[in-house]
């Protein structure tokens, strides 16, 4: 896979009694198109805590799907106002998450853009907060 483009990532998660984290990074990204449907696929790092880990945002018209494959392995949807579970799997086990989308912000093209995702999560039926994540996306 070519990694022809820059990945700025910004993300910001907020939990009950904590807190906010706020974790930024700059890597390298690849961005491929098919059937009007955009792919982002990027290798995760240690900053992140996903080493090992391929993450791709699926941009479709109305929706967006990430999926991690590798040490991680999720499926998240997204479609502000929907409800979704998943299971997030790791070494140690699965987990299953539930994520409100409360916002999807897509200015991504085939050239790059800009992609903006917020939403409320609670991993297990226990711990809740809320997590958005700004990505742009530039040629190298």
């Amino acid at each position: 896979m070519t990694y022809d483009f820059l990945l700025d990532v910004k993300g910001v998660q907020k939990y009950e009694d904590r807190e906010p984290e706020t974790i930024e990074l700059t890597t390298e990204a690849a961005l491929s198109g098919e059937d009007g449907v955009l792919f982002l696929r990027y290798q995760e790092s240690e900053l992140t805590g996903l080493q090992g880990t391929e993450t791709c945002f699926e941009l479709h018209r109305d929706k967006v799907v990430l999926r991690r494959k590798g040490a991680v392995s999720s499926e998240m949807v997204f479609v502000p106002g929907l409800v979704n579970q998943s299971l997030y799997n790791t070494d140690e086990g699965a987990l299953l998450i539930t994520v409100r989308t409360t916002a999807v912000e897509d200015a991504m093209t085939l050239t790059g853009g800009s992609l903006h995702v917020a939403y409320g999560i609670t991993v297990e039926g226990l711990g809740t907060g809320q997590i958005d994540y700004w990505l742009n996306v530039r040629p190298k």
